[in-house]
């Protein structure tokens, strides 16, 4: 008789925990908003270097805006699937450099962006709950009250670099800036790159349907044209006259002569294709967001009544 009772005892004792661990399931889909800032890694403005790979080259002074929007799905207890939208600036200025050869230079761009992207979540540690049933004389597990979680996925993004000249702002890529379009050089880079993110997120629970994270974003672009700057000069004077020769207006070679070289340099009027006018590696870009998350209560099936 003994053994049957107790038993009985320990699996009234874990209800509980049985309970809660299939209460995820309820609450397995969420909607996701936030408000944060991003900053630009590729050639123009950065660090005091001439030029360095990922977060090395940041640059505190072109740090712009970003909102986003998304869907959560909850897979099992510690993955996560879900799916972003996002618009931010970014900004990158050779004024803002403390390099010489950059400060030189002295291009700058702005663009607006939109990433749409599709990513798994991993959570490391899980402490955000605590203890859910406040019993009196039990004090629970709180550890240090946060979720920590990884994430990774692939996006896809539409930029648009712009340039400020006689106080108005012009789309960079119709104007080929680096030569392109011409006879004998590249087509114009496209305006969509794929992208893949990655990083790490903070949550902290705030109640059984709100938690808010901070997460921190990495991401790797296919693409060298962000800044609208990649290779070598082409030669102001030769960009205006190749442009006038293959059908563009001289004002609008002229203002893509201007554009492609804008250097402030000593005895230098202008730079050509044996100058290198930035390095030939693919863009990057961080974000830094504050995020909610609104859990979506699964509503249950009531039972008929007879």
């Amino acid at each position: 008789m003994r053994k049957p009772i107790i038993l009985s005892f320990i699996l009234i004792l874990m209800l509980p925990l049985f309970s809660d661990a299939q209460r995820w399931k309820i609450y397995r889909r969420q909607f996701v908003f936030g408000a944060g800032a991003t900053n630009f890694l590729g050639d123009l403005g950065g660090g005091k270097d001439e030029g360095r790979d990922g977060p090395y080259d940041l640059d505190f002074a072109a740090t712009r805006p970003s909102l986003i929007v998304g869907y959560r799905y909850q897979l099992n207890s510690y993955l996560f699937l879900r799916g972003n939208v996002q618009w931010g600036i970014l900004k990158g200025s050779d004024e803002f450099a403390k390099n010489d050869v950059r400060l030189n230079r002295n291009l700058s761009f702005r663009t607006g962006f939109f990433e749409a992207n599709f990513m798994g979540e991993f959570y490391m540690v899980q402490n955000a709950k605590g203890n859910l049933y406040n019993l009196r004389g039990v004090r629970g597990k709180r550890g240090l009250g946060l979720d920590v979680y990884l994430f990774g996925g692939i996006g896809l993004m539409y930029f648009n670099p712009k340039a400020q000249i006689d106080n108005q702002w012009v789309a960079l890529q119709p104007l080929g800036t680096e030569g392109q379009g011409l006879p004998g050089q590249p087509d114009n880079y496209n305006r969509i790159t794929l992208t893949i993110p990655y990083g790490i997120g903070i949550g902290k629970t705030i109640d059984r349907f709100w938690m808010a994270s901070f997460e921190l974003t990495m991401r790797h672009t296919f693409t060298d044209y962000i800044d609208d700057v990649s290779g070598r000069y082409y030669g102001r004077d030769q960009l205006r006259a190749d442009k006038i020769t293959n059908g563009s207006s001289p004002a609008e070679a002229d203002l893509a002569a201007r554009l492609s070289d804008r250097n402030t340099w000593e005895n230098i009027d202008q730079l050509n294709s044996t100058d290198r006018r930035g390095k030939p590696d693919n863009d990057y870009f961080l974000t830094g967001m504050f995020t909610l998350s609104r859990k979506i209560v699964k509503k249950r099936r009531s039972r008929p009544k007879f």
